[in-house]
């Protein structure tokens, strides 16, 4: 016992961080933090952090001035992106994510980790896990692609492929760190099981960073490849072929199978969205970034800022699927500066003390590099950091191999910095948590309080709304457009209460601004805004016909494709009231087929609906 106290003792970072990773990748809740499903783990990390940190500062650094300045930079400017955020409500989940990786940064990457090779099992175990997991969900459920441990089980829609290829970008090099004379072969099939697992993901993005990696891999290696290891090669090949067909063959008995063709030509349902919609988020990404270049639009802002420029029929998102641009658009020039210098910085750190490292350092260095460069080139065409697991394990990887560069003979110091900031994250969080916890336990109302209030005061005023107290209901929905004014639902709810109260010229108001900030994700603002207007004769139903009923044809047609899980919501029922409500303003021709075209959607949503994953 006394062994095991102080084994622990001597490694509290390496145990704490273990577990913290192994319960954020595995667990079927909490995952993605910005929206606040994962927003718990994000606070008990910020607490361990603050412990984690009383154990560690003490123990010499090399100074490394450039890093931390821009570190610093880059997290003053989030949270001033906060503090000037059109979508306040949102996104404290996200500055303090990003802002607690930066005494994790700071406590870790510039000393020795003796500890790093363990952790690095420990990814690969809890990678292996998850794509066990993945197989048996592969084969159990209707979701067509494999998402690994990266879904939410409470959620029928919340299932994350392209997250679960994003881990297994990084994790997979890891596996050559540890591969001996004895173990080539089996490490060989245990890679060309993971492969096939990255392939049954069918992420596009996710084949062309590993192709690069691959590329990288062979010409680091290149004098070092002998016949036995294009065997090797060969036979990882075979392995993730052989799951990949195998596995698919077996789906195919009770469960629709994606047509690799398809998919990679686009020749799917996905060519009615996919091909155009990331080029519309980088543009519409560049052009919020260039009208608010110091502070940006505010964490998590993307979806709310770009809907008024959306190009596309539900072709929205959370993120311009670029971290960069993400950083651009919502934290600002600077903040993008800073990050992108920090990593410059790192990278010329390495570059320079490269040529000085033994030969297994080297090795060690490049193969983590590999990881890395990987998830920062699946990350531009996607976004996938805002799930616990993956950006824990991005800033490891980044820590690991800037400590593997660390001199011995230059000056130290104590990581006063990272204690500081270690310990205001772990306030915050422990005052967020305190909230959370009473808000469940007690009373809602306790988010008012909050810096993540997230939907409350829209919750509240609906419920208000719905209990006839209007007033109430008013003072709710001021609140959250003090909040975030780019709220669309927030004024389709005001047009809700003013229409109910019988001031049909606000409610008229209200429903345009709402459709003016949300054009076109929600039917429900045009059923309205349909509803009212026929007691309210207005000048514009002409132009809102001209826009609406193109849409209303091609949504049907999404739902019938399943297009970003729209048979899932309630913007099906929202468009079948709509065919309803336009009946008066359309031929009697015109509105037959819509309803033909309505009932054919509905028993598509119900068949759908009753296939749910989990």
């Amino acid at each position: 016992m006394e062994k095991c106290w102080k084994f622990l003792r001597e490694n509290v970072s390496y145990v704490v961080l273990s577990a913290f990773f192994l319960f954020a990748l595995l667990n079927p809740i909490f995952k993605k933090y910005d929206y606040g499903g994962g927003f718990p783990l994000i606070l008990a990390f910020c607490v361990l952090l603050a412990v984690i940190a009383f154990f560690e500062f003490r123990k010499k650094r090399e100074i490394a001035f450039a890093e931390k300045v821009f570190l610093l930079v880059f997290t003053l400017f989030v949270v001033l992106s906060f503090v000037f955020s059109q979508t306040k409500n949102l996104g404290f989940s996200e500055v303090l994510a990003f802002s607690s990786m930066v005494p994790f940064y700071f406590i870790f990457a510039h000393k020795k980790n003796k500890w790093a090779g363990n952790f690095l099992r420990i990814v690969g175990i809890g990678t292996i896990l998850a794509v066990l997991l993945g197989y048996f969900l592969y084969f159990s459920q209707p979701e067509v692609r494999m998402v690994g441990s990266f879904f939410n089980i409470q959620y029928h829609a919340h299932v994350w492929p392209n997250a679960f290829a994003l881990l297994l970008l990084m994790a997979w090099p890891v596996y050559l760190l540890f591969v001996t004379k004895n173990t080539k072969w089996q490490a060989a099939l245990v890679i060309g099981f993971l492969f096939s697992a990255l392939l049954l993901t069918f992420s596009r993005g996710a084949l062309i960073a590993l192709l690069g990696q691959v590329l990288l891999l062979l010409i680091y290696f290149a004098k070092r490849i002998r016949w036995e290891t294009v065997f090797l090669i060969f036979l990882t090949l075979l392995t993730a072929l052989f799951f990949f067909y195998g596995s698919n063959s077996i789906r195919a008995v009770s469960h629709e199978v994606l047509d690799v063709k398809e998919r990679v030509t686009f020749d799917n349902e996905e060519s009615l969205t996919s091909k155009q919609e990331r080029v519309d988020f980088w543009v519409g990404a560049v052009e919020l970034a260039l009208k608010k270049p110091v502070f940006g639009w505010g964490p998590y802002s993307f979806r709310h800022a770009y809907n008024v420029r959306q190009e596309t029929l539900l072709g929205s998102a959370d993120h311009p699927h670029n971290v960069f641009l993400k950083i651009a658009a919502e934290n600002g020039l600077i903040a993008l500066g800073a990050f992108l210098a920090f990593l410059l910085a790192v990278f010329l750190t390495v570059l320079k003390r490269f040529p000085g490292l033994s030969k297994a350092r080297k090795d060690t260095v490049f193969i983590l590099g590999v990881s890395v460069l990987g998830a920062f080139a699946h990350n531009l065409i996607d976004y996938n950091l805002n799930f616990t697991a993956n950006l824990l394990l991005i800033f490891i990887l980044i820590i690991f191999i800037r400590s593997l560069v660390v001199k011995r003979f230059i000056k130290l110091r104590n990581a006063v910095c990272g204690l500081i900031l270690a310990l205001f994250a772990g306030i915050f969080s422990l005052y967020e948590g305190t909230l959370l916890v009473l808000s469940e336990v007690l009373d809602e109302s306790y988010l008012e309080y909050s810096f993540f209030p997230r939907n409350y005061y829209l919750n509240s005023a609906d419920t208000a709304t719905q209990n006839g107290r209007f007033d109430k209901a008013v003072d709710y929905i001021e609140t959250e457009i003090s909040l975030n004014p780019l709220d669309s639902r927030a004024w389709h709810l005001y047009g809700v209460v003013n229409c109910q109260k019988g001031n049909m010229s606000a409610c008229m108001g209200n429903f345009e601004k709402a459709i003016l900030l949300n054009p076109m994700n929600d039917f429900g603002y045009y059923r309205d805004y349909f509803r009212a207007v026929q007691n309210f004769p207005d000048e514009n139903i002409d132009k809102y016909l001209e826009k609406v009923l193109p849409m209303l044809e091609t949504y049907f047609e999404y739902v019938e494709n399943n297009v970003h899980f729209t048979a899932y919501t309630s913007n099906v029922e929202a468009a079948a009231g709509l065919v309803e409500e336009l009946s008066p303003f359309i031929s009697k021709e015109k509105a037959e087929e819509l309803r033909i075209k309505k009932e054919k959607m509905l028993k598509t949503a119900e068949k759908m609906r009753s296939e749910k994953t989990f």
